[in-house]
């Protein structure tokens, strides 16, 4: 795809959703054109987690920010720049269909988003791909004399690894096989499937050929716990660096009680109670994006306040240990809309391919990002500022170009408001 054809599907998304896509290569190739004021914190947390601290155990952090607030933003920027740096990657959205309570339901959002450093695709058929791709150059980097037995070798090594879950290493070697030598593998594609977390899918005789035995399910929240931290510990096996967890609520704008704070106060304590018992080893760095609300719940949750409160200097003066990132602090909401506002003018300019008068459409921003730091809402400015100067730029560009005054960027601005809390209000009666 052109830089152009990204950028206008990236002006699209914006003009009408105000925030960023959630899927994580993509937002990776789009983040250059509208990302502001966050490189100091994503390198400070670069220099002491991801080329460090979790490389060797497990690490949380709590992102904070109203709805609105970017915080979707924030974790795909990490996401990103995890990858970079040798992590392997997920991103699971609090959505329909995944209980977080459930850590069964944990494990296969992560393996259904799990990216892999210079790999487009997620998924469990890409790792497997990945592994036998490395594993080949290994073979023939130390030219071994006979290549396909080394390779058997190192599947019958799998095979024998102790993991957290003992069934782990047998079912994977034979998923390989499978991938690798598809006609001595009959079981693989049930392999496939049990690594997917499709454990209802096998047949008796397939669990038979792969020697498992029917979980039921009181027994799966174990399952899942056990297979997720087999997973990472196989990952550093592999040579990647580690793995890197983004929780996120992807919360509606008005949605800001009721179970969707509960789900990421329990998203947060199964997650951190798994972690519990494997922390020494499991080279893992989880972040949970969260509105405001739930730093008052924390005490709810003895195991969440212990490593969530922060006591002592916060993230934002400093303290890369601080377990609180608070996205608000950042920079000032007027100077970092006015910087956000030109970031987009520049990516109107690239997808509309439209040379914009620069001086008054920088003039147009600064009062939009004033109308938005007046605007008093109980959500943040920075998704709505968003969704309106992309509007406003992109009507000059098919109306001619002008100065828009304060009264009417105003109106404008609550026009679009009324819009966005109409089609989040659609959305939840749509929801079963």
């Amino acid at each position: 795809m052109s830089n152009q054809q990204l950028a206008l599907d990236l002006w699209a998304r914006l003009g009408s959703e105000g925030k960023a896509p959630n899927e994580l290569m993509n937002a990776a190739k789009v983040l250059p054109f509208y990302s502001v004021a966050l490189e100091p914190w994503l390198t400070r947390m670069q220099k002491t987690y991801l080329q460090n601290l979790a490389q060797r155990g497990a690490h949380f952090k709590l992102v904070i920010a109203p709805y609105g607030g970017g915080k979707t933003h924030f974790l795909m920027a990490v996401g990103a720049r995890a990858l970079t740096q040798g992590f392997a990657t997920s991103y699971i959205g609090c959505s329909a269909g995944v209980n977080l309570a459930h850590s069964f339901d944990v494990y296969q959002a992560f393996i259904k988003n799990l990216h892999l450093p210079g790999n487009d695709k997620p998924g469990v058929l890409a790792l497997l791909r990945y592994c036998l791709h490395n594993k080949q150059e290994q073979i023939q980097a130390l030219h071994a004399p006979d290549p396909e037995a080394a390779f058997d070798v190192w599947l019958q090594e799998i095979a024998q690894e102790e993991y957290p879950e003992p069934a782990f290493g047998r079912v994977l070697a034979a998923a390989l096989r499978h991938q690798w030598q598809p006609e001595y593998a009959p079981a693989g594609d049930a392999a496939l499937r049990w690594l997917r977390g499709e454990i209802d899918t096998l047949t008796r005789g397939e669990r038979e050929a792969l020697r498992l035995a029917r979980i039921p399910q009181r027994a799966q929240s174990e399952l899942g716990k056990n297979l997720l931290f087999s997973l990472i510990t196989f990952l550093k096996e592999i040579g990647l660096m580690g793995v890197v967890i983004l929780f996120d609520e992807v919360e509606t704008l008005f949605n800001v009680r009721g179970q969707a704070l509960q789900r990421i106060l329990a998203a947060m304590r199964v997650v951190l109670d798994q972690a519990s018992g494997f922390t020494e080893n499991a080279p893992l760095f989880g972040l949970f994006a969260a509105v405001p609300d739930v730093v008052e719940h924390l005490a709810r949750y003895p195991a969440l306040e212990q490593r969530l409160a922060v006591r002592g200097a916060p993230f934002e003066e400093g303290n890369d240990f601080a377990p609180q990132i608070h996205l608000d602090k950042i920079e000032a909401p007027l100077p970092l809309l006015t910087e956000l506002g030109k970031k987009l003018l520049a990516l109107g300019k690239v997808a509309r391919s439209h040379q914009f008068d620069a001086a008054l459409q920088e003039q147009n921003i600064k009062n939009l990002a004033k109308v938005a730091t007046d605007f008093s809402l109980e959500i943040d400015a920075r998704r709505l500022f968003v969704k309106s100067c992309v509007n406003i730029l992109d009507l000059q560009v098919h109306q001619g170009e002008r100065a828009f005054a304060l009264e009417e960027l105003q109106d404008r601005y609550r026009g679009y408001w009324d819009e966005l809390k109409r089609r989040e209000q659609e959305q939840e009666g749509s929801e079963p």
